[in-house]
């Protein structure tokens, strides 16, 4: 008997030790009278730096950056200050992996009600779909200070596929520099005294193109017209540019035929867009872009089977694609294979997925497909309790107009993401966050539990 109390006492132990590890650690705030050697004597690092864009609204406070110790697995948070968003937190020195940001989200209701509206905490990922990596990283020196940029995080629509919460480190070094020596000069007047130049570390490569100093009148780049006629829905004219240009190389070739290939897919024309993505996949086959592009095309065509085969595709070259998965999800409900299903939706929403929040194609290849005959039932999500009751001007069209917001509800009923729009105002907030509240039942597609969406007003856009 006492052995097996030892081994079950044994046992909470180990999971209490896995819950802790969970819970992140706040780093420590930098105090004013400390000098750098004061601080590396503690075996502490400083981190400096700002972060801008998403959660710039006065609605989000306690802003923080959540990091992992790579070595140990214990989370760190990084403290953004609420005014112009500036860092500088103390930490011990090492690997770090980024795994996102969060916020605190307050409904915009005057006066407050937070016995009634709960202020909301929301996390993004921010590992990049493209580009750049495929993880972050940020190492802490021993030896000084690192200064990791200004970080600016945002939805960003790449032509019409959204790349989900993108990074972009700005080198804006001096103003941080001179905001930290402003606040902590006992710091700063140290690390002049010893010589120490603070370690400029930037977690992915910058990704903002710069300008060229000149412009020649009535000269663009074709390609960069192209994608901004893209990213405006200017379809046919964006295929009429290209028609025109002349490439001077394989790469501007395939890149202007991808290009050609979008446009017809977001102009509706499936067949024509199939033709060219697929040559663009001959050319290069390890063209993500394009095998993206392609297996869109093949399931808003009805082309279940060779859909499967590029998402399938996909998730070896992009294992954590969470469109990828989710295709693959609704696919097997179609089939009704509950537990393909089931592995499917899990894979799908273990990284970032609250960008398809902004991108509803998934959901409505699927809903497509349940319209053909013959080929599936599907049943929306339902509301079994609101636990704070939704506004009862909740049905005012004017209300609508105003913004918009969309929740995302996975397989199991439960609300793991949620945004509002920037313009969003009157009752919208509490109708969202009602809803964020809210005991789902899930959608269903053949009686197999789907993730959905839930919006109202104007479709998200990228912010």
């Amino acid at each position: 008997m006492e052995t097996r109390t030892r081994a079950i006492l044994k046992a909470v132990g180990l999971l209490l030790g896995v819950l802790l590890m969970a819970i992140p650690i706040a780093a420590d705030t930098l105090d004013r009278d400390e000098s750098w050697s004061e601080l590396a004597s503690d075996g502490k690092s400083l981190v400096f730096g700002r972060f801008v864009g998403k959660f710039d609204s006065i609605e989000f406070r306690s802003r923080r950056i959540r990091l992992r110790e790579v070595s140990t697995g214990k989370n760190v948070t990084l403290e953004i200050d609420d005014a112009l968003g500036y860092i500088a937190e103390t930490i011990k020195p090492g690997l770090y992996n980024l795994l996102g940001f969060e916020a605190v989200y307050y409904p915009r209701v005057r006066p407050a009600k937070p016995g009634k509206y709960r202020p909301l905490r929301q996390r993004f990922g921010l590992s990049p779909k493209s580009g750049d990596a495929q993880a972050a990283f940020i190492q802490i020196p021993e030896d000084r200070p690192v200064y990791i940029g200004t970080i600016q995080a945002s939805n960003e629509l790449d032509g019409i596929v959204y790349r989900g919460h993108q990074l972009r480190v700005l080198d804006e070094y001096e103003e941080a520099f001179a905001r930290l020596e402003s606040f902590f000069p006992a710091l700063t007047a140290s690390l002049d005294r010893e010589g120490i130049v603070p370690a400029r570390h930037f977690m992915l490569k910058p990704t903002r193109q710069r300008e060229p100093l000149e412009r020649v009148v009535g000269l663009d780049d074709p390609i960069r017209q192209a994608r901004d006629y893209i990213a405006d829905g200017k379809y046919r004219q964006a295929i009429s540019w290209l028609e025109t240009f002349m490439p001077a190389s394989d790469g501007e070739r395939s890149e202007a035929k991808l290009l050609i290939g979008e446009a017809l897919l977001g102009n509706g024309e499936y067949p024509e867009a199939i033709e060219e993505l697929g040559e663009v996949l001959l050319i290069d086959p390890e063209a993500t872009r394009a095998l993206r592009l392609l297996a869109r095309a093949h399931a808003l065509d009805g082309h279940l089977e060779d859909a499967r085969d590029l998402y399938t595709a996909l998730t070896v070259a992009i294992p954590d694609d969470a469109e990828a998965h989710l295709h693959l999800g609704y696919l097997h409900a179609l089939k009704e294979n509950a537990v393909g299903a089931e592995e499917e939706f899990h894979a799908a929403f273990q990284t970032d997925f609250d960008y398809l929040l902004n991108d509803v194609v998934p959901f409505f290849v699927a809903m497509k497909a349940t319209m053909a005959d013959d080929v599936g039932s599907y049943l929306p999500p339902r509301v079994v309790r609101y636990r704070t009751p939704p506004p009862k001007a909740m049905d005012s069209r004017r209300q609508s107009k105003s913004g918009g917001f969309a929740v995302l509800i996975d397989h199991r009923g439960k609300v793991i993401a949620a945004q509002i729009g920037a313009q969003s105002s009157g009752t919208m907030p509490l109708m969202m966050l009602s809803l964020v509240r809210a005991i789902f039942e899930p959608a269903s597609l053949n009686g197999i539990p789907i993730p959905a969406i839930v919006s109202l007003g104007s479709p998200m856009r990228a912010q």
